[in-house]
């Protein structure tokens, strides 16, 4: 029990950890381009594929998509955005957030402290020199943001670390070995995957949780390519919760981000019965458990919005259909 509860704790504080770091990277590149990406997302999407391409440099520079789909249904509610720009936006958002995954997969968490300890050295610096002596010649007020997102990008790793760190003890836990063995059939899987992102908020923090089971054994890349489809799913929840009580539009984008994530679901457990699809990217870094998820996840995303953006336009209507 005891080693129970110390696991908790632990995976408590890598959560939190982890989504504070993300949230001072995000924070801080918003609030430095905040102007500057809804312009983007206004004028570079004139057609799905440059939106695509659009919703993805943006989610991976701020790394958040919930931030940025969320941002795209706040425009289609002022009507500065039309559902056929939006498609292309959601989708190729979806890309950029996988993103995270991969970089937490890559064995780079050692370098945690260094981050964080460069970062808060900068940012005390130029807090300091700034009062001190104003900004004169030297730009204190971007030495502060390079320290804020080292430091967030340090908290990232850190919280990476702690995660796994929690897992250790669980290899021999009966409870937590009952509960993956129940999360090992695709619809199970894929409940449990949307279920508990969407309770956390944040599906990067949530492919990171899985990816440190992973690498301490405790789940499979079959097992866990069903609870990424999930995570998926349950990361529309925040979108769908911003869009109660606005237009009707900006409902329809909210119910089009659940719907893309609904249909590539499905096309991925149609096509894995079909053909060895999470063993095809399970083979491109075998004896990585980890970096297989990121890779299983930044794949499930790519493809999919290659296979939805010709369908854009059934897509729209599909999502702004609301019955007789």
């Amino acid at each position: 029990m005891k080693t129970f509860l110390g696991m908790l704790v632990r995976m408590g504080a890598g959560v939190g950890i982890f989504l504070y770091g993300l949230h001072l990277i995000g924070s801080y590149l918003e609030e430095l381009a905040g102007p500057a990406v809804e312009k983007s997302l206004r004028r570079f999407t004139g057609n799905p594929w440059t939106g695509a391409l659009t919703g993805t440099v943006i989610t991976a520079l701020i790394q958040s998509s919930t931030a940025v789909t969320v941002m795209t249904v706040n425009l289609v509610d002022k009507g500065l955005m039309t559902l056929e720009q939006a498609v292309g936006v959601i989708l190729g958002a979806n890309v950029g957030t996988a993103g995270t995954g991969v970089l937490a997969a890559l064995p780079v968490r050692s370098l945690a402290p260094l981050f964080l300890c460069a970062g808060v050295l900068l940012v005390l610096a130029a807090e300091t020199a700034g009062k001190r002596w104003g900004q004169q010649d030297i730009p204190w007020a971007r030495i502060r943001l390079a320290g804020a997102l080292s430091m967030g990008m340090g908290m990232l790793l850190l919280g990476m670390e702690l995660m796994q760190d929690a897992m250790v003890p669980c290899r021999s836990s009966p409870a937590l070995a009952r509960l993956m063995t129940g999360l090992k059939y695709p619809v199970t899987g894929v409940l449990g995957g949307a279920v508990f992102t969407a309770l956390i908020q944040s599906s990067s923090a949530s492919v990171a949780i899985l990816q440190s089971m992973a690498a301490e054994g405790l789940v499979g890349l079959k097992q866990s390519a069903y609870i990424v489809y999930g995570q998926n799913i349950g990361t529309c929840i925040t979108a769908l919760w911003a869009s109660a009580g606005l237009s009707p539009a900006a409902r329809s984008c909210a119910r089009m981000h659940l719907l893309i994530n609904l249909l590539g679901t499905g096309i991925f457990l149609a096509a894995d019965r079909i053909v060895p699809l999470t063993a095809w990217v399970g083979s491109w870094t075998p004896g990585y458990p980890a970096l297989q998820i990121a890779n299983l996840h930044l794949f499930f995303n790519l493809a999919s919005t290659l296979l939805l953006l010709p369908f854009s336009k059934g897509l729209v209507r599909a999502a702004a259909y609301r019955g007789r």
